[in-house]
């Protein structure tokens, strides 16, 4: 972990940096001009694709140390979603292995991890770090910057501080494990404020399902809900992650209720 933030913080500030601060004059000149600003993100974003195939060769401007370091920290942090996942099956008391072959589809599941700065902004007032959603997928880890602040999650309708915590990860759930779930686990709401000073590091890393998987609410945990009212059938729909995911992509930023609501009417027409 001390050498992933070592040479994220580094190439941030030798590769990204100067493309970043063009991207922020930009976007400052066109808030103080009255330019409403709000649907962009104050952050300098890459993805690394893991699985089901690597594209950590492709990305031009990592050097082999910097890849060599990510692929050895990309393969302990999926060890350690299969076993948060096994515990969830536990908890939840389904069979071992359940979530995990829900996620599965006919090529295993699909693996990432989005590596974010969110520089210092001198007018937290006119823009966000990143806008408030949730995520779309199945379980997320975060390894975030020990020293700035700036997550929040949404509870109780209260935005609360994630704070930082030295070799900490922060686990989420995500949108997937909501519906597989029926609703026992909820995805949540989070957003990343500007801050006037320091930069903050963001590696989140996706464990979700392959692209074909089919998600649907667990029967056990449905038939586990019979005599709950509110849950005496299935409270989500079925559907192929890829198809959901084609729905996030334009709505990402909005309430997730709608895109289930969407989901279930598509396959009512269908």
């Amino acid at each position: 972990m001390d050498k992933v933030e070592r040479l994220t913080k580094a190439h941030y500030t030798s590769c990204r940096e100067p493309k970043f601060q063009e991207f922020a004059a930009r976007t400052l000149e066109a808030g103080e001009k009255g330019a409403d600003v709000k649907d962009v993100d104050w952050e300098s974003t890459f993805f690394v694709r893991h699985l089901p195939a690597s594209n950590i060769a492709d990305l031009p401007d990592l050097d082999d140390h910097y890849r060599q370091v990510m692929k050895q920290f990309a393969s302990e942090v999926q060890k350690l979603s299969e076993k948060l996942l096994e515990l969830l099956c536990e908890n939840l008391g389904l069979e071992p292995g359940y979530l995990k072959q829900a996620f599965a589809g006919s090529n295993g599941p699909t693996f990432g991890t989005k590596v974010s700065a969110y520089p210092p902004c001198p007018r937290p007032d006119l823009v966000n770090g990143l806008r408030a959603h949730t995520d779309a997928g199945g379980i997320i880890l975060l390894f975030q910057d020990d020293q700035v602040s700036g997550l929040q999650l949404l509870k109780d309708g209260e935005w609360v501080d994630v704070p930082p915590v030295r070799h900490a990860i922060v686990v989420n759930i995500g949108d997937q494990l909501e519906v597989i779930t029926n609703g026992r686990y909820k995805s949540v709401m989070h957003q990343v404020l500007t801050r006037p000073d320091g930069n903050r590091m963001s590696i989140a890393s996706f464990y979700n399902p392959g692209a074909d998987a089919v998600i649907f609410p667990a029967p056990a945990l449905v038939a586990a809900a019979d005599a709950d009212e509110e849950r005496a059938e299935a409270a989500y729909p079925r559907f192929v992650f890829e198809d959901y995911m084609n729905l996030y992509v334009r709505h990402k930023f909005e309430a997730k209720e709608p895109r289930f609501e969407a989901m279930k009417s598509a396959i009512a027409t269908a």
